[in-house]
C-alpha cells in the first residue's frame, strides 16, 4: 500500500498554467431539434473546431466531459486567445450560427497537479466554477488570471463584480472579456495597472440595546431572530424564532428576510421600506425592526452604520 502511494506521488508534477473549460450551451434544445443520433454529430463538430483553436494556441485538450472541454495552456495570453477565438469561430461558422449554437469560456490561472494525462488542483477548481457563472456567447475569468495579462489584453475586460464563488471563503471578483470585435457600445472596460488598483474593506456596525456589532465582508452570514441562538437576539413576540440573515454579496451588505410577519427598514434619506421573504440592500445608514412597523423610542431597535475604506 505505502509503495503505491509513493509511486502515485511520484507521478505527480506541481506547476502553475492556465486551465480553461468551454461548454456548448442549449445542448438540449439541440437534441429535442435534431433527434440523438444528428445532435451528437452537431455537438462532436462543434467540440471539434474548439479543440482545433486549442492547437493552434499551444495549448492541450485535457479531457472532454460530455458537451464540454476542459483544456490546458502554459500562460493566460494564450489561453486569452484561444477563448477569443473559439467565440468568434462559432459566431462566424456558417453552419453553426444558422442553428444558433453558442458556447460559453470560463479559465483561471493558477496551481495544479499533473497527473500522467490528468490535470487536478485548486485552479481546475475555480476554472470549473468561472465557465458555470458565464452565459453564452461569454468569457468569465478571475482576478488572478487578469492580473497575469499583459495591457494589450487587459484593455478588453471589464470587472462583473465579486460573487461568491462555491468553495471559496472569500468572495472572488470576476471578469468579462470583451472578444467581439466592435466594443463601442461597452462600458466599464478594466484599464487599471494592477499595481494601481486600490481594495476596500467592507463593514456594517449595529447598534442594538447599547451594544455595538461590527459585521466584517468576510465574515460568514450573521442571523437576526427572537432565539436566542442568533448572532443578534430580539425580544420581541413578532419576530421569528431565525427572522433574517445579512451577508456580504457582490461589494455591498444584504439583508435576507425568512420571517412570518417581515422587516421595517427606515433609510437615512427617510426612505421606508418593508420586505417579506425577499433581500434588501443596506446602504448608508439606517434603523431595522423585525416584525413590527418602526416606532420611535422602541426599545428592540436595530441600528446601523455602513462604512467602506480603500487601501
Amino acid at each position: 500500500m505505502i509503495s503505491w502511494l509513493k509511486e502515485k506521488l511520484k507521478t505527480r508534477q506541481k506547476t502553475t498554467m492556465a486551465i480553461l473549460f468551454a461548454d456548448v450551451c442549449g445542448s438540449t434544445r439541440i437534441f429535442e431539434t435534431y433527434g440523438d443520433e444528428k445532435a451528437r454529430k452537431i455537438v462532436a463538430y462543434t467540440l471539434a473546431q474548439l479543440t482545433q483553436v486549442v492547437a493552434r494556441h499551444n495549448g492541450e485538450l485535457v479531457k472532454t466531459i460530455g458537451d464540454e472541454i476542459m483544456c490546458k495552456f502554459p500562460d493566460t495570453p494564450r489561453a486569452y486567445e484561444a477563448a477569443s477565438e473559439m467565440q468568434k469561430r462559432i459566431k462566424e461558422h456558417k453552419q453553426l450560427s444558422r442553428i444558433k449554437m453558442a458556447i460559453k469560456v470560463g479559465f483561471h490561472w493558477g496551481d495544479v497537479l499533473l497527473e500522467r494525462n490528468d490535470v487536478f488542483g485548486d485552479a481546475v477548481n475555480v476554472a470549473a466554477r468561472m465557465v458555470g457563472l458565464a452565459k453564452p456567447a461569454q468569457i468569465i475569468c478571475s482576478e488572478a488570471t487578469i492580473l497575469q495579462l499583459p495591457a494589450v489584453h487587459a484593455r478588453h475586460v471589464r470587472s462583473l463584480g465579486k460573487v461568491k464563488v462555491r468553495g471559496k471563503r472569500r468572495e472572488m471578483e470576476i471578469f468579462e472579456v470583451i472578444w467581439q470585435e466592435d466594443t463601442s457600445d461597452v462600458t466599464m472596460l478594466y484599464k487599471v495597472r494592477p499595481e494601481q488598483r486600490k481594495t476596500s474593506s467592507a463593514k456594517l456596525i449595529l447598534h442594538h440595546h447599547g451594544n455595538k456589532i461590527e459585521i466584517e465582508e468576510h465574515a460568514p452570514g450573521f442571523s437576526l431572530g427572537r432565539d436566542k441562538q442568533n448572532d443578534l437576539s430580539v425580544e420581541t413576540d413578532l419576530a421569528s424564532r431565525v427572522h433574517a440573515s445579512i451577508e456580504y454579496r457582490q461589494g455591498k451588505f444584504v439583508l435576507t428576510d425568512r420571517s412570518t410577519n417581515g422587516t421595517y427598514i427606515w433609510m437615512e434619506n427617510g426612505e421606508k421600506f418593508y420586505v417579506h421573504r425577499e433581500d434588501i440592500h443596506l446602504y448608508s445608514r439606517g434603523i431595522i425592526s423585525l416584525g413590527r412597523d418602526i416606532v420611535t423610542n422602541d426599545p428592540e431597535l436595530i441600528y446601523y452604520k455602513y462604512t467602506s475604506q480603500k487601501h
